[in-house]
């Protein structure tokens, strides 16, 4: 007897479980978390609705080497069935892939390549190419000022040349230094001799860095024609430089971005980038390839994306695409919920029916049966509305602790920037070694918490001073501005009124 309320037992216990199917898990590691790196996330969740079998474990490294490798050596402990990596930067991540590969983990290297062979597939653009393409446009451009008569100098009227700044990513970065290569190469087989003058400033792929970095080589040169931005964030972020420079103005040079993600097809739209060079980013490819390893069927190891150039026409049509797959996908899921929710009901059914007949041939421990009954349905309460009020209250502590650390960071953040207000040597690199955090790390934590970026929010606590120093002592607006480093009385006028909607001589 005791055996057979034993089997009963361990039959209703194994209900639940019956049907499951087996699941594979695919660690994702992300350089960035950039609009490129969201589009293609969002492909493979697409993607994914046709592999109910595998899930996806996101991290992200947010521009940190360092952090990189450690995520993927993680994913390694943790032995994931499959890892996917877009690289920060190519050969200090490399180790990393390398030591997963050897693990026997099959790692797909996605947009970015490492160096060497030691990963399964590679699917992404051909960087270089890219790099050609924004060869092509330059010297598009410059045949068109040729045509149009150009800029002219000296005595004979000869043309100068074409003025051009190239505002570059990572340096270690593999896309950084193909594109850059590519567009040297095609430019030198176009132009010949004649090349057009290409400088060079550093936007690390960040809209910020690049806006700085335009708005400081625009402040001591007068006769840029062209710019070329290694992504479409940058190529924004440079055309507000322009927007904000002196003596020049939005629309005045002539803007080429990289990419083709939203924001940058939207201001192809809007006028304020010219046009891209893009590729598709292809997450649904990725996790099409990584069904096809996991299932030993044949695949192809390295894939090179088609590169295209976008203008104005081309970027209207893409956005409208993009907004028919949102339907789409909307559509899709609700069909993906709805069959769920019947595959559910379907094994419930069974699941009852197991039970009833069960029941049926062990009349004689009824009593037990309605024991088993009792416990199976008290687990399924606290499975149903016990358990998830206990995380609904650990998520609640969690959004508690993470508020007091963020006022506790804008505390120290305000307390750095007041105490050091009058120093020429505060800077977004001063504020990282204050609070110990990367350049990423400073422009993320200052914008989460402020709602601006680090120098914005430097030059508001200097205004704020400048006003009570203007209020509260005998100093003139030259001895403010010259005290608290703003280039000029005049620039800090500008500042001034934008920020007050008065003049620093017409305060109260």
């Amino acid at each position: 007897m005791r055996n057979i309320i034993t089997i009963s037992v361990v039959l209703l216990l194994l209900l639940p479980s019956c049907n499951q199917q087996p699941s594979y898990r695919i660690g994702v590691s992300q350089c960035l978390d950039d609009a490129w790196r969201q589009k293609m996330n969002e492909e493979m969740e697409r993607e994914l609705l046709l592999h109910p079998d595998m899930t996806l474990y996101k991290r992200i490294a947010y521009g940190n080497n360092e952090l990189q490798c450690a995520q993927i050596d993680s994913f390694v402990s943790e032995r994931v069935d499959l890892l996917i990596v877009s690289p920060n930067e190519a050969e200090e991540v490399k180790p990393a892939v390398t030591r997963a590969y050897k693990a026997g983990i099959p790692v797909i290297v996605a947009d970015r390549r490492v160096t060497g062979e030691d990963w399964t597939a590679f699917i992404g653009g051909d960087n270089y190419r890219v790099g050609e393409l924004m060869g092509e446009w330059i010297n598009g451009v410059r045949n068109q000022r040729d045509e149009a008569g150009g800029h002219v100098k000296g005595e004979r009227g000869k043309k100068s040349a074409l003025q051009v700044v190239e505002v570059a990513g990572l340096t270690g970065s593999t896309p950084a230094r193909l594109r850059h290569e590519g567009m040297k190469d095609k430019l030198q087989a176009l132009c010949g001799t004649d090349m057009p003058e290409v400088h060079t400033v550093l936007g690390e792929w960040q809209k910020e860095d690049a806006y700085e970095a335009v708005c400081a080589y625009l402040s001591e040169h007068a006769d840029v024609d062209v710019i070329v931005a290694q992504n479409d964030l940058m190529a924004i972020g440079a055309s507000e430089a322009v927007r904000d420079s002196k003596g020049y103005g939005a629309g005045s040079i002539r803007i080429m971005g990289v990419d083709g993600i939203l924001p940058g097809l939207q201001a192809i739209v809007d006028g304020v980038i010219e046009c891209t060079a893009t590729y598709l980013s292809r997450g649904d490819m990725v996790i099409e390839t990584a069904a096809k390893i996991l299932s030993g069927a044949p695949y192809v190891r390295d894939t090179v994306l088609q590169t295209t150039m976008v203008d104005a026409t081309a970027a209207r049509a893409l956005l409208m695409q993009h907004s028919e797959r949102l339907h789409d996908l909307q559509t899709l899921h609700t069909l993906q919920v709805r069959s769920d929710n019947l595959w559910k009901q379907m094994r419930a059914d069974k699941a009852v029916l197991i039970t009833i007949i069960v029941l049926v041939c062990l009349l004689l421990f009824a009593a037990v049966g309605v024991l088993v009954y009792l416990f199976t349905r008290l687990s399924t309460e606290i499975r149903q509305d016990i358990l998830p009020h206990l995380e609904e209250v650990e998520q609640t502590l969690e959004t508690i602790q993470l508020s007091q650390r963020d006022v506790a960071f804008a505390e120290r953040l305000k307390q750095i920037v007041d105490e050091y207000v009058d120093s020429p040597d505060l800077n977004v690199e001063f504020l990282g070694t204050k609070l110990q955090l990367s350049r990423t790390q400073i422009f993320r934590r200052v914008k989460t918490v402020t709602g601006k970026g680090p120098l914005e929010y430097i030059r508001e606590r200097r205004l704020i001073r400048a006003d009570e120093l203007l209020r509260t002592t005998d100093m003139t607006i030259q001895q403010v501005a010259t005290q608290l480093c703003f280039s000029s009385p005049g620039y800090f006028t500008k500042c001034y009124k934008a920020h007050f909607e008065h003049l620093p001589s017409e305060r109260e």
